[in-house]
């Protein structure tokens, strides 16, 4: 797989704000989740040069905040799960499909703006917690009806067609997993499901779908 190449100026915004604005281990998640460009070999790299760069300036204390931010963004890609893996590289290829055409559906199937749709699951692929997820839903229900299922369909056939079978296993799994939460969800009697009964249907989702084949991080170019 073809490794990404990044430049200081495509990351500067998010790698700032990691710096600077992400006091607790928390918030520091919640920016790398949202940039996942920050996992790559190339930022790895970036704080080698600054800690070289502040040790040759004898500045022993800017040296020691850039090992401390060094030190969290290791800890924190360590300690990200399968589940996220998935969810920030489905994100970063979905991405790329923004712009694609039309799905075509089969005829009698319920039409539905395709690149709505697409922009709406990215919103919610980058929510960084699960109760930010929970309410993206709450906020774009169409999210709990089938489209996403057919999304995910049609665009398995196209990442088939490329030979990209990562990201063929990545949206089967998105797939399962918005199809366990639908099903859950239909067993209840009331139109539109409460947030603490989309919340009960997500966290049943996460445990049944299977995740393994995102358990090898390395296979994921932008952790590279």
């Amino acid at each position: 797989m073809n490794k990404e190449v990044f430049d200081l100026d495509s990351i500067e915004s998010a790698l700032q704000k990691f710096l600077f604005e992400t006091p607790t281990p928390e918030e520091g998640l919640m920016v790398v989740l949202q940039n996942p460009q920050l996992l790559t070999r190339f930022v790895d790299n970036l704080f080698e040069s600054l800690i070289k760069e502040a040790q040759s300036l004898e500045n022993a204390d800017l040296a020691k905040f850039y090992k401390g931010r060094r030190m969290l963004l290791q800890a924190l890609k360590q300690a990200l799960s399968s589940k996220d893996i998935a969810l920030l590289y489905a994100a970063k290829l979905i991405q790329s499909k923004k712009g694609t055409k039309q799905a075509p559906l089969a005829a009698g199937t319920e039409f539905f703006d395709f690149q709505e749709t697409l922009a709406k699951l990215l919103v919610w692929l980058k929510a960084p917690t699960l109760e930010q997820g929970v309410n993206i839903l709450q906020e774009y229900p169409e999210l709990l009806t089938d489209r996403p299922v057919k999304m995910f369909g049609w665009l398995m056939d196209e990442a088939r067609k490329h030979g990209d079978e990562l990201f063929v296993q990545t949206l089967k799994t998105l797939r399962e997993f918005f199809q366990l939460v639908r099903l859950a969800l239909m067993e209840k009697e009331q139109a539109t499901a409460s947030k603490d009964e989309i919340t009960q249907a997500v966290k049943h989702a996460l445990k049944q779908t299977d995740f393994s084949a995102f358990q090898k991080k390395q296979e994921f170019s932008f952790l590279a």
